[in-house]
């Protein structure tokens, strides 16, 4: 077999693998709805709110948990009171 034959297996060999890569999809997690009463009340009762306590009490990811509050925080229904670069502390607006 010549140089430039095993040469053109190789690329058909990586155009298989190419074809065969499935397509990697993020797990969807059941975020609780945060518009609902119950939920806020929840967060009223947390003195301070953190990215692991909202992970323990929704049995999410702390990942998620992050993304979330940054969401709620823009959307202004959470006020950012201290932030490092490892913990960010919360509080429920007062409006």
């Amino acid at each position: 077999m010549s140089q430039m034959e095993k040469q053109q297996e190789v690329k058909k060999g990586a155009e298989k693998k190419a074809e065969k890569k499935v397509e990697k999809v993020i797990g969807s997690l059941e975020i609780p709805d945060f518009e609902k009463k119950e939920v806020l009340d929840q967060f009223r009762r947390m003195g301070a709110i953190t990215p692991s306590e909202v992970a323990i009490q929704f049995n999410i990811k702390v990942s998620a948990a992050k993304r979330l509050l940054e969401e709620l925080r823009r959307r202004k229904v959470v006020d950012l009171v201290s932030g490092g670069h490892n913990l960010k502390i919360y509080t429920l607006s007062k409006s």
